[in-house]
Formats: structure tokens, C-alpha cells, sequence
């Protein structure tokens, strides 16, 4: 089905326009069709522009509302300014799915704005000002030390970086290499004994081979162990149990410490916008888990999207192949060229 969508483009005195597009088209196809209908307002290629829902509240910005009128003149009115620093539409989801299921918008209709578009980077303020308030809250917690993620409160980074919601696709391992990884469980689950305890360094001889066993399906991929990231400006250090690389990908792992898994998610995003920092990356990764639960996250562009918590089954004090498999698959799939 077919939807008419009304885009303006942010800073440029330009007119709104409409764009036709079917619902089961990804937001790259979006992306395309912009481009096309208004190439000389946007200098960006299709792939590197911005889209964001032009909503007022719950509801599609109305055309007589003061932010839609200061559009046209090239003006960016301070609602206009908000909804840009917030989370883009992701270019691999639907339209469909971008406007009905995760943002429950109303059906668009006649007089109103529906999408931002942001074809010029330095447009979108919402990296500075997120960056600055980051700093804010690393600078003033003065107790903060390099190894305690303590140092990170997850309330107050959560209010500048709200996580929304993404489902991370596995990818399926060669049934060889899983069966080995698999098989390993057995005796050292036998030789440790009970592994849900507080010792997060038994967990890592649990964590590891997982992490390990996918890394080994890659030529160039490298495990980092308790590594040190330090921000240049993002002013943070954090201390990542481990550190995922292969090419340009880079997944800070961090073991849940005392059951804490909103400590851990905090460390884990303060990580993951070290590195964007100081590597000029624009998607990283990261994974918190006790081994049992797994939060997969990554940080794109800023902008914070999180997993479900995904569960590994036990039978008969033992890891089930099935749930293994999954998260292994999930690791995967974030290495792999085709995420």
C-alpha cells in the first residue's frame, strides 16, 4: 500500500513536496526518492541523508504551526531543532514500519509535515549538544574511577541517550564449529560447578569461548582483553572487558558486575562513544550479559538502539545448542559485511 509523505528539508528555504512510496519500501528507498525529487536543495548523497518524523506530540506536525511555517524561510524552529536530535528513521527498517509500529503514528493526510530531512551534516546539532551533556555528567561525577562502572549512572546518560528498540538478526554458524562450542560446555560447567554466582571472572570462561568460537570463523577479527578506552572529546576512560575488532566494526563487551545490568549498559554506551570518538566511527557495538542474558545494543551515529534481553536456555545444567547457536549467530551476524 502506498503512502504520500510531505518532506521538508531542514535549512534550506525551500517548499515542502510530496513523495510517493509503498509501505513495504525500506527508508532507503525513501532516502532515493527525496533525493531524486529534490536533488538541488540536498547535496548529500541518498545514503548519507538524515529522515526524522516531523510530529508534533503523537500527531503529524500541522503546515499552520509556527515551527512548519519557519521551514520554508530556511529557519530551524527550536520543536524543529528537538525532533532532529532525536532518533532517525534507520535505513534498513520499513516505512511502514518506521511510521505504524514503532512510532504509532496516525495515517498521514493533507495539511500537514511528515518528514524532516537533513541532506547537510552539519545541519543536525544533536551530536555536540548530546557530546556536551555527556561531558557534564562524566566531568561532575568525581569519584568516578577507570574500572568501576559506578562511574557511569545509567539514569542520567539514559536521559541523553534513550535506547529505542532493534532486533538484532543471527546469522547461522557452520554446524561443525557449532557443535565444538557447544560440546565445550560440559566439562567446564561440570569442573566449575554452579556458574550463576558473583564472581563475573568464572562468567568470563563461560562468555569467552562464545565470543571466541565466532571471532575463529574470520581471518581478521581480534578479541581484546581488558582493554582501556580513553576519550579525546568525549571525556571518559572505560574499562571494557573486552574489545571486539574486525575491520571498522568494534564491540565493547562488558560483563554484568553484580547482577547490575543497567551499570553495565551505561558503561557499555560511555564505551561505545569513546571509540566513535576516537576511531571516527559511526556505528559501534556493544554487548552486556551475564552469560545467561544478553543485551545487544549499538550506538549509530549517537543514536542508541537496544535488544530485548536474549536468554540462554539450560537443560540439565548445560547450555541448550538451540539458544547458543542464537546468540553466537547474533555475534555473527554484527561481524559479518553484510550487517
Amino acid at each position: 500500500m502506498e503512502v504520500t509523505l510531505v518532506c521538508a528539508v531542514v535549512g534550506a528555504a525551500e517548499g515542502a513536496f510530496p513523495v510517493v512510496i509503498g509501505g513495504s519500501k525500506s527508508v532507503l528507498d525513501l532516502k532515493k526518492e527525496i533525493k531524486a525529487k529534490n536533488s538541488n536543495a540536498i547535496k548529500a548523497e541518498a545514503n548519507q541523508i538524515h529522515l526524522f518524523l516531523a510530529k508534533k506530540g503523537d500527531q503529524w506536525l500541522p503546515v499552520d504551526d509556527p515551527a512548519a511555517i519557519q521551514l520554508p524561510k530556511g529557519k530551524i524552529h527550536h520543536d524543529i531543532q528537538a525532533a532532529i536530535g532525536g532518533k532517525s528513521m534507520s535505513a534498513t527498517e520499513s516505512v511502514h514500519h518506521c511510521l505504524y509500529t514503532e512510532n504509532k503514528m496516525p495515517q498521514p493526510a493533507m495539511g500537514q509535515i511528515h518528514v524532516l530531512v537533513v541532506g547537510n551534516p552539519t545541519t543536525r546539532p544533536s551530536s555536540k549538544i548530546q557530546r556536551d551533556q555527556l561531558n557534564e555528567i562524566l566531568d561532575s561525577n568525581k569519584k568516578a574511577k577507570i574500572a568501576d562502572s559506578m562511574s557511569f549512572p545509567f539514569s542520567e546518560i539514559d536521559k541523553i541517550m534513550p535506547a529505542s528498540c532493534y532486533t538484532q538478526t543471527s546469522k547461522s554458524i557452520p554446524d561443525d564449529k557449532l557443535d565444538a562450542l557447544h560440546g565445550y560446555f560440559t566439562p567446564v560447567f561440570k569442573g566449575f560447578g554452579e556458574f550463576m554466582t558473583r564472581n563475573e571472572t568464572k562468567r568470563k570462561y563461560f562468555i569467552l569461548p562464545v565470543l571466541a568460537s565466532v571471532c575463529a570463523l574470520f581471518e581478521d577479527a581480534r578479541i581484546l582483553a581488558d582493554e582501556v578506552v580513553v576519550g579525546e572529546h568525549v571525556h571518559g576512560e572505560v574499562a571494557l572487558d573486552f574489545l571486539i575488532k574486525r575491520g571498522d566494526k568494534r564491540v565493547c563487551v562488558v560483563v554484568a558486575k553484580r547482577e547490575d545490568f543497567q551499570q553495565g549498559l551505561a558503561q557499555a554506551y560511555v564505551g561505545c562513544e569513546v571509540l566513535a570518538d576516537t576511531e571516527g566511527l559511526t556505528k559501534v557495538y556493544s554487548i552486556v550479559t551475564n552469560f545467561v542474558e544478553w543485551f545487544f545494543s549499538r550506538s549509530v551515529e549517537g543514536q542508541v538502539e537496544r535488544t530485548s534481553p536474549v536468554t540462554i536456555s539450560m537443560a540439565k545444567s548445560v547450555p541448550t545448542r538451540a539458544s547458543v547457536k542464537n546468540i553466537a549467530g547474533m555475534i555473527y551476524s554484527i561481524l559479518s559485511e553484510d550487517d
